[in-house]
């Protein structure tokens, strides 16, 4: 009985870690259907990056309009990997391609896209900003070298300047202290690009050297900053460097800043400010 048990497991098993996983990659997201076909019951809608098990490929074959493109594909049955929607989809919208989840950052009049893990204690996402949005990245998270799209339909004309700003922190064996409400140093502001094939903004990436930047500063005023902002131990910690280089005194990232610039009709302009608050330390 016991060796049924564990052939039985094994072939259990191997399904499971057999079934292929794609990700959803259409903007506006996937919708479910009860069957294979355009005029079924509507049962749910998977998000872009949504992961889906294959469970079921079909022969009914399926192309449709979109922006102006062919999208052919065939109809299959999915299970949600990390939900519960099951049902038929088209899969000319699914990749193997890993993807994570966008967030959505919401303003009054528009809202960004952005394919990030962020730290949202606070619920910064379900949120319609007025004018500035401040989002705490995860770990190891950055906002560089990724897709942008703003959803509006008021603006005529829309531009994206991108730039950082460079913090002092304090290291230790594991604990840090940030001087992230003391002095920093900021980039000029970078005009992002616009790809026209996708509808998109592409944000700046920076070199390591980047995250060494810094201001001229007195010594004996960043002691002085570190034991009132962070205590006496850290400012003990110190009390040797020489310059802000040296350990355990180091220059990070600690926010990636996008402005947003919008024009309506009537050539009014207005501007946004989104925050990315990048963890710091190492």
């Amino acid at each position: 009985m016991k060796n049924v048990l564990t052939i039985l497991l094994l072939i259990l098993t191997n399904a499971i870690f057999g079934q292929q996983i794609q990700y959803v990659h259409a903007d506006s997201g996937l919708i479910v259907r009860e069957k294979p076909e355009t005029c079924s019951k509507r049962i749910g809608k998977l998000e872009y990056g949504t992961r889906v098990y294959i469970i079921t490929e079909t022969e009914f074959n399926l192309t449709i309009k979109d922006e102006g493109k062919d999208i052919s594909g065939s109809w299959v049955e999915v299970e949600e990997v990390d939900g519960n929607q099951k049902g038929y989809v088209f899969n000319g919208f699914l990749t193997s391609d890993e993807l994570k989840k966008r967030i959505e950052i919401k303003f009054r009049d528009f809202s960004l896209q952005m394919e990030l893990e962020v730290w949202d204690e606070n619920e910064t996402l379900k949120t319609v900003h007025i004018d500035t949005a401040k989002v705490s990245l995860e770990l190891g998270e950055t906002p560089e070298g990724k897709k942008i799209k703003i959803k509006q339909s008021k603006y005529k004309k829309i531009e994206v300047f991108q730039r950082y700003e460079n913090s002092i922190t304090i290291m230790n064996e594991g604990p840090h202290c940030d001087l992230t409400e003391w002095k920093h140093f900021y980039s000029d502001w970078k005009k992002l690009d616009y790809d026209l094939t996708e509808n998109t903004f592409i944000s700046d990436s920076y070199e390591t050297y980047d995250s060494e930047n810094f201001i001229d500063v007195d010594i004996n005023e960043l002691k002085k900053a570190v034991e009132t902002e962070c205590g006496e131990y850290w400012s003990e910690h110190i009390k040797g460097i020489q310059n802000v280089h040296e350990y355990p005194i180091g220059v990070s990232m600690s926010t990636i800043f996008l402005k947003i610039i919008l024009t309506d009709k009537n050539d009014s302009v207005i501007e946004k400010t989104i925050e990315f608050e990048i963890p710091m330390g190492c």
